[in-house]
């Protein structure tokens, strides 16, 4: 595969469960589960970074603005009891 087809935020975030599911099984030897520990810190990088990247354009062009991007936070929509009386 090339490296930008092995470059994405679904294949980076499906390595990482497959490192996260290897090191809890606790059957690697050290060498081995150091290795799949710093590739799991890359792809864990890699995603906040597509993820990073993903809000700064919705904050860019909600509505048409250039306006933070504010998560609706409760199921319904409305806000919690602490952004109610900030």
């Amino acid at each position: 595969m090339s490296a930008k087809t092995d470059n994405t935020f679904e294949k980076k975030m499906a390595r990482l469960q497959e490192i996260v599911a290897a090191l809890e099984s606790g059957d690697l030897p050290l060498e081995k589960g150091m290795a799949l520990y710093k590739e799991g810190a890359a792809c864990s990088r890699y995603c906040r970074d597509q993820l990073e990247k993903a809000r700064h354009e919705l904050e860019l062009w909600q509505e048409g603005q250039a306006r933070p991007f504010e998560p609706r936070s409760g199921a319904d929509g409305a806000p919690d009891a602490e952004e109610e009386t900030e």
